[in-house]
């Protein structure tokens, strides 16, 4: 079972579709702990029984407790995984107890407990008795060729099996007493009814696919395998609850619509034709529209005054509500708020104080006293518009926003810091390709290689990606040739570029290649010949934070770095110009 209300009705415990344990304190419909197994993804939880027995008055405690003995004075919950361990949750602790391993790595369908230390459970078609007190697997045997949905530990030493047929074990022995005729489909739960307290007792059954509860008579004196009696209802039962007071048997079965059928039935003899429900209880909520939805009954529960304990809501918040049953309607309808979209009325209380903003006060540095102004009703001027009216360089005369020149400094902080996000803000992005041109000017030598391997991953992307990576490496080949011509390790370097470009444009390669010399040589004379217009961009302020150790060694690594580009720009000048000169005789034979 995925759900049950504890012994006393104290606590509600469900399991959700991932494998996690939820338990609500029913007193209060507050949800208090939630568990989840180390290896809930691999083998989930499957079912679930609270283990409690209630303490005797006249229980004398031992002088010294052993070391593995079984209190079970506070509730415990068995959990049953589909790797067919056994987990024993407490309560008390928040936390897993023990564990014990079945070694058969099959799911635990059902578990079933009544008193003492052993507690049953089908694992396929096996019924396994587990000694809880020292911890290990006492029986196992085979219960027939069906697989066992659910199982029922019943007083005496027998246990009641439920797949499509119901069978009735005495677990000393193992032998199988009877065989009842069953469901259509899979029973999914057993119930124990004992009216009389005597040989008088019975079991009530329901199955995922019949909408009807079925009685069955455990007593000796009869050989009866038919159902005694049934219980019909409007759509499949998902949860039962029985309480017997008098003789008399209230029964409490809520449906997967959400309703729940109350019937009170003496269970004294066989009946010919279905008992139908006394009353149908449901919970309704009514939306502003002045629509009722139905809020739907989860898990029902019959306490000892025939009165009702009932969770309602959805699987992320459940309330628990006591309601006394009213046997003169037919349909009992509650009209409740959903607890989703309730919304408290009380007011919040906060210290933060919003300051009176009437009459505001500036002070600059230009007035030694402050400036009152006071407000005549105009909207205050805000501070983008008052940034847009100052004077700054190089500002477009159409839209007024500064335009940006090169973006070099922060594509070599992508490139230290290896920040894919930052990468491709500056490469994937449609900039203008004088400003790509500026950015690839200021590039120092040292990360010339790391945008080589950047854009041969970006150049064998998709589509979009691959052009603005072409871009840059035309750009780059252009401007730093010399000191590619240099490098000894060009081929290797350019060699998955070029293997790229090749199987992308085989049918155009010569006239590419051709095209690509000829643009590398007007780039070459283009700028030989142009004149140097490009104005200093140097920062307008240089901040140096001289609370750090290292600033100084930065400094004199900076000035250093400076000089040592000096120097390379100059040999790959002279290298350029060889270079021009082959380019130039290659087009000649052309």
């Amino acid at each position: 079972m995925a759900a049950q209300y504890s012994k006393d009705g104290k606590y509600f415990a469900r399991l959700t579709t991932n494998g996690k344990l939820k338990l609500w304190e029913t007193s209060t419909s507050s949800f208090v702990q939630e568990f989840t197994p180390d290896f809930h993804l691999t083998s989930p939880c499957t079912c679930l029984h609270f283990i409690h027995q209630e303490s005797s008055e006249n229980h004398v405690p031992r002088k010294k407790k052993r070391k593995n003995s079984l209190d079970l004075t506070e509730p415990v919950i068995a959990l049953g995984t589909s790797s067919g361990k056994l987990l024993i949750y407490s309560i008390g602790k928040g936390d897993l107890d023990y564990a014990i391993d079945s070694k058969t790595n099959l799911p635990i369908n059902c578990i079933s407990w009544t008193d003492g230390a052993i507690l049953y459970s089908a694992v396929d078609q096996n019924i396994i008795s587990w000694n809880l007190e020292k911890r290990f697997i006492k029986n196992k045997w085979k219960a027939g060729n069906e697989i066992i949905k659910s199982i029922l530990a019943l007083p005496e030493n027998k246990v009641i099996t439920g797949a499509r047929t119901i069978k009735l074990w005495n677990a000393v022995s193992q032998e199988l007493l009877r065989t009842f005729t069953g469901h259509s489909q899979e029973v999914r739960f057993l119930n124990y009814v004992n009216p009389r307290n005597g040989n008088d007792s019975y079991v009530i059954s329901g199955s995922k696919g019949d909408r009807l509860l079925s009685v069955w008579s455990l007593s000796e004196d009869t050989i009866e395998k038919n159902a005694i009696a049934n219980f019909s209802m409007e759509d499949v039962p998902i949860y039962i609850s029985t309480v017997t007071i008098d003789g008399v048997s209230t029964i409490a079965a809520v449906t997967h619509s959400g309703k729940a059928h109350i019937y009170q039935h003496t269970l004294n003899g066989k009946c010919s034709k279905p008992l139908k429900s006394k009353t149908i209880l449901q919970v309704a909520q009514q939306n502003q529209s002045n629509t009722v939805a139905l809020i739907p009954i989860v898990a029902a529960y019959v306490n000892d005054d025939k009165s009702l304990l009932i969770a309602h809501g959805n699987d992320v918040t459940l309330v628990f509500e006591n309601v006394v049953v009213d046997d003169s309607q037919k349909l009992q309808v509650l009209v409740r708020d959903d607890p989703v979209t309730f919304k408290r009325n009380d007011k919040k209380v906060t210290k933060v104080q919003t300051p009176a903003t009437d009459n505001v006060h500036y002070v600059t540095p230009h007035t030694s006293n402050a400036v009152k102004r006071k407000t005549d009703g105009r909207q205050e001027v805000p501070m983008e518009k008052r940034l847009e009216n100052l004077t700054l360089n190089k500002l477009d005369s159409k839209s007024k926003i500064p335009r940006v020149n090169n973006v070099a400094q922060l594509l070599i902080q992508g490139l230290h810091s290896k920040d894919k996000t930052m990468l491709k803000s500056v490469l994937n992005s449609e900039h203008e390709e004088s400003v790509i041109k500026n950015t690839i000017k200021r590039l120092p030598v040292p990360v010339v290689l790391p945008l080589i391997e950047e854009l041969t991953s970006l150049i064998q992307g998709t589509t979009v990606p691959s052009q603005s990576g072409c871009i840059w490496l035309k750009h780059l080949l252009q401007i730093h040739s010399a000191i590619f011509l240099s490098n000894p390790e060009l081929p290797s370097m350019l060699a998955p570029v070029l293997g790229c470009i090749e199987s992308r444009l085989s049918l155009l390669m010569p006239l590419n290649r051709l095209r690509g010399r000829l643009d590398l040589l007007v780039s070459q004379v283009t700028t030989a010949n142009a004149p140097n217009n490009e104005e200093d961009e140097d920062a307008l302020l240089v901040y140096n934070d001289k609370g750090l150790s290292d600033s100084e060694s930065e400094v004199i690594d900076f000035a250093s770095q400076s000089e040592s580009e000096n120097e390379w720009n100059e040999d790959s000048d002279e290298e350029s110009n060889v270079a021009n000169d082959e380019d130039s005789d290659d087009v000649e034979m052309i």
